[in-house]
């Protein structure tokens, strides 16, 4: 008889836990409405934040002396 390490069975335990809610989410009318709440809240809340601000790329610039 095999024996299965803890770990392992962790593993596939999470994994079937994940499938399961990425389904029972993609799957039902109610998981749908649930995903397209979340997206459209958090967008929203991106678009409303004051202190969210674009960074620079040429602060990351090596050659710039006064970028460093």
């Amino acid at each position: 008889m095999q024996r299965i390490s803890l770990d392992r069975f962790y593993q596939v335990s999470a994994i079937t836990a994940a499938l399961v809610l990425a389904l029972l989410l993609i799957g039902t009318t109610t998981g749908r409405e649930t995903l397209a709440w979340i997206y459209l809240t958090a967008t929203d809340a991106i678009a409303n934040a004051t202190h969210v601000h674009g960074f620079p790329l040429d602060r990351l610039d090596a050659t710039c002396p006064q970028c460093m």
